[in-house]
């Protein structure tokens, strides 16, 4: 009975130890909202979203106001409802999911459902980022570059190897290539602008809340179209029937899925609420001309508007995010961000 004993005793102790290691290899580095966020976590986050020479590549600590902005919207996007995408059984779809017969018809039928009389679309696009705290002139950067790819797409280049070089996007691996997509899967303003196009067209440059796009219709059919059936049940991938893209390992699908969630708030809350009266945008840009340029006067409001309109609602998604900041708790640990390189 003693002998018993000892062993539990053992067992329990060894145990704990590796969870003690467990949690000291990967610590929390945050929590929000109650909510904790490993380091690795936030590790993975921040060498996937920063790019660019080390002397221009932001430090962690100034990329940490960044991933905790994100994690309160997450953070709001779950208290409104928003779930990750499941399988039929309720089993959150990973990169390394096998997905069987069942689950990938339950997925088609809901795209016959949400599609409705509208057509399914095969699509591709080019997504060159915008950071959310991105300046007028960070914003306008970005847009000479989508335009120069836009001139070279137009100039006879291909879209797919444009898209493995260039886009920032999760499926710039596989040439920028989305699988069947209808309604509601897409943020609104791409969606808007994918389906004014016809079979084999390429949009124009346009811009969402994540960045700069250009999209490509290569096909688009009924949702109860064999084709489409056919690529919901036998070649489209674990990652594409959960958030309709490519994705790489486990932690980047996660961020993506949440994204998503992230995105969909965003639009809701800030994009999709009604216009601005043209009066306060004036407003706005009489207080901000040195953003556009020198010398400007209030005639030269409409050759701004876009990029004014654009500004104005990435002011109010900066107040949304203040309140958010009131509203949930957000605890760092200091002695960990400084391990982070």
């Amino acid at each position: 009975m003693c002998m018993k004993r000892c062993v539990l005793v053992m067992v329990c102790c060894v145990a704990v130890l590796m969870l003690c290691a467990q949690e000291a290899a990967d610590p929390v580095l945050l929590t929000v909202n109650g909510i904790p966020v490993n380091r690795s976590e936030f590790v993975n986050s921040y060498h996937h979203n920063i790019k660019g020479d080390v002397e221009d590549r932001i430090s962690p600590s100034d990329y940490l106001d960044r991933f905790i902005d994100y994690k309160l919207k997450l953070a709001a996007a779950q208290a409104a409802g928003y779930q990750l995408p499941t399988s039929s059984d309720g089993r959150t779809v990973t990169a390394s999911s096998t997905v069987n017969v069942a689950d990938r018809e339950a997925v088609y039928q809901r795209a016959c459902l949400s599609a409705g009389s509208q057509d399914m679309l095969c699509l591709a696009q080019i997504l060159l980022s915008v950071d959310s705290r991105a300046t007028a002139t960070g914003v306008e950067k970005v847009r000479q570059r989508i335009d120069s790819v836009y001139q070279a797409l137009s100039q006879g280049a291909d879209f797919s190897e444009m898209a493995c070089r260039l886009s920032d996007d999760a499926t710039a691996a596989s040439g920028g290539m989305m699988g069947w997509v209808g309604p509601t899967q897409l943020l609104e303003t791409v969606e808007r602008e994918a389906y004014a196009l016809r079979s084999g067209e390429t949009s124009r440059p346009f811009l969402s809340v994540a960045g700069w796009h250009i999209v490509k219709v290569l096909d688009r059919r009924p949702a109860t179209s064999d084709e489409v059936r056919q690529w919901f049940l036998s070649e489209a991938a674990p990652q594409q029937l959960a958030v309709s893209m490519s994705a790489g390992d486990a932690l980047l699908l996660k961020e993506y899925q949440e994204g998503l969630l992230v995105s969909r708030m965003t639009q809701e809350t800030v994009y999709e609420q009604p216009l601005p009266e043209e009066k306060k945008l004036k407003r706005y840009f009489k207080k901000n001309k040195k953003r556009y340029g020198r010398k400007l006067k209030k005639r030269d409001f409409p050759r701004f508007r876009d990029l004014v309109l654009a500004d104005y609602r990435l002011q109010q998604e900066q107040e949304w995010v203040v309140s958010l900041r009131r509203q949930y708790k957000v605890r760092v640990d200091k002695n960990i961000l400084k391990t982070i390189e």
